[in-house]
């Protein structure tokens, strides 16, 4: 289940708190530790959760956070995706869910830009 997003209102006070400046504060951002962005939201706003929980339902005031788009997007991807795909990973693995194995993982085999798939060995077309 997807976390919801916050609130008109929720938005609305965590903007108003952050004087129109970015929020980001740290690692988590792409800053050093402890070190606020501040950068104009004149440019863009975005609304992060603060809390690193990556199913966090928690959509409350304190848990939102006003941060410029650049700072967002150095979070999103260099934390949350990995965080989530670590995740999902750990729950598939601990259910007995595995990944699916192409029909190319045999190491004889090989596919070419063509769309075929040649057996290595003896140079054969295997399919089209």
């Amino acid at each position: 289940m997807a976390r919801r997003e916050f609130t008109k209102t929720t938005k609305r006070e965590a903007l108003k708190r952050s004087g129109g400046l970015c929020e980001a504060v740290g690692e988590w951002y792409g800053l050093q530790g402890g070190q606020r962005c501040n950068a104009p939201l004149s440019y863009g706003v975005e609304f992060d959760h603060i809390d690193l929980d990556a199913n966090s339902k928690d959509n409350s005031l304190e848990n939102c956070a006003a941060v410029c788009i650049d700072c967002h997007r150095v979070k999103t991807f260099g934390h949350d995706i990995p965080v989530a795909a670590k995740t999902r990973r750990q729950q598939d693995k601990a259910r007995g869910i595995k990944k699916r194995k192409s029909s190319l993982s045999h190491p004889y085999l090989k596919k070419k830009l063509s769309g075929e798939v040649v057996d290595l060995r003896t140079g054969e077309v295997v399919s089209r």
